[in-house]
């Protein structure tokens, strides 16, 4: 039995629904409806809960103050947690999003510089020439899944901005399936406690295997690119590979396992947020007016550029406001590796702590009328007033997504380019449902008709 310290063992122990029966109530309800689960949790008992499934105990933060403690204050005690680890390893290996300590920090060290304020303005031009060519083709009356289409265009992005590379038309396909495969796979998987064991060749599990073979052969093949070279072209891949620190270079299977994790979250989630801003323009077209409006006076028909993105703000309102309502990270879990406090509440080590920007950045108490669509909020110094941690679609303190500064400017650059040419109307009868697998997605994904403007 685990011994507090006597600051800890004072604490008080969290409410919520735990026990036998109510494990089993929490359980379906998490299968069925995770963020309404979530939501209700939190509006029912309080800022900081617990609850149980059978013998877990998960505790949930949903206070700006307890997400900064966890994040920031006393983020080194803290690991992704091993369920995150057992999920995600076989594929992403030990790549940032799931590795620790002191391999994690040599790691993050070693990739920021690919993601400098002066290297990402150079990614803008070939963000908007990506774009424009992704749509040559689009045409007025056509129907078309705007998912499918936004998951496309951000991988072909990021393939070229980070590994200087481009995918062959069967590669890009296979890459999609593979990612739709390893979503629905730990998706399912992050809610049940019990599953086959990793010997046991299911269909589901060759599946996995087969989508984590697919994407290790493309970066096989940037990886055998460089070393046949040995040129430094300024990319990502290129500078993972070349780069040299006391502990030495960085082997090819670290560096697959990064470009693994980069291509994976670098396109799916930024495809995400574009996706839900298509259908949440498309509901509310004095928005998308305004919007227009912002892109007819500030570029005039041409492409945007970098120095183009300080004379659009309401589209990056919108951008902005569209990760408050559907942040692509809905959920992140946090295990502390020694027994802690969270506010005046124990939590024991091995725990497993969430925290839901969807819930939190939807919570009445930081936004008014928080389930409406509202870019206008975000022009004036809303910001500013808010508690540090009621808006973070990209988490926090040093875990803070690495990535996501490329990703504003580039939903941004993509919005406008498409929004200047087009509108995007939902299709008739189209049922659109959020899906939360490993990111948040529209489950049956998202047709629209395309209109000329």
């Amino acid at each position: 039995m685990t011994t507090l310290p006597s600051s800890l063992a004072q604490s008080k122990s969290a409410p919520g629904p735990v026990g036998l029966i109510n494990g089993l109530r929490n359980l379906r309800a998490f299968q069925t409806d995770i963020l309404g689960f979530l939501t209700r949790l939190a509006r029912e008992y309080g800022d900081f809960t617990q609850f149980s499934f059978g013998p877990l105990r998960i505790y949930f933060a949903n206070h700006p103050d307890l997400i900064h403690q966890v994040l920031v204050e006393d983020a080194a005690k803290y690991y992704k947690t091993k369920l995150t680890k057992e999920l995600l390893r076989p594929s992403l290996g030990d790549g940032l999003l799931i590795s620790d300590g002191a391999l994690w920090k040599r790691q993050r060290k070693l990739i920021q510089p690919a993601f400098h304020a002066a290297r990402i303005a150079a990614y803008a031009d070939t963000m908007t020439a990506y774009t424009q060519q992704a749509i040559a083709a689009w045409q007025p009356g056509q129907t078309r899944d705007i998912g499918h289409d936004m998951m496309a265009l951000t991988l072909d992005i990021v393939i070229k901005t980070l590994f200087g590379e481009q995918l062959t038309p069967q590669e890009r396909e296979d890459i999609g399936r593979a990612v739709d495969i390893g979503q629905q796979q730990v998706g399912q998987a992050f809610k049940t406690i019990f599953r086959a064991p990793d010997w046991l060749p299911t269909p589901a599990r060759r599946r996995s295997e087969w989508a984590t073979q697919t994407i290790h052969a493309v970066i096989a093949r940037f990886i055998a690119r460089y070393r046949q070279t040995g040129q430094d072209r300024g990319d990502l891949l290129s500078m993972m590979l070349a780069s040299v620190d006391e502990s030495g270079g960085m082997s090819d299977a670290l560096a697959r396992d990064e470009a693994f994790t980069l291509i994976v979250a670098g396109h799916e989630t930024t495809a995400n947020t574009l996706t839900w801003a298509w259908y949440l323009l498309s509901q509310h077209p004095r928005i998308e007016a305004a919007l227009h409006a912002e892109l007819d006076a500030a570029l005039g028909g041409r492409a945007p550029s970098f120095d183009d993105l300080s004379r659009l703000p309401f589209t990056e309102a919108v951008v902005k406001e569209t990760l408050r309502l559907y942040p692509a990270a809905y959920v992140t879990a946090r295990e502390p590796q020694a027994d802690v406090r969270i506010g005046d509440h124990r939590v024991p080590k091995g725990s497993t702590v969430l925290i839901s920007p969807y819930v939190t950045q939807r919570d009445p108490r930081w936004f008014d009328a928080p389930e409406q669509f509202k870019p206008e909020r975000w022009l004036g110094d809303l910001e500013k007033r808010l508690p540090k941690f009621a808006y973070f679609p990209f988490g926090g303190g040093p875990r803070i997504c690495i990535g996501n500064a490329f990703a504003l400017m580039e939903a941004r650059l993509i919005l406008a380019t498409i929004a200047q040419r087009f509108r995007l109307t939902l299709s008739p009868g189209h049922r659109v449902t959020i899906d939360p697998l490993v990111t948040l997605r529209p489950k049956h994904g998202m047709r629209m008709v395309i209109r000329a403007r």
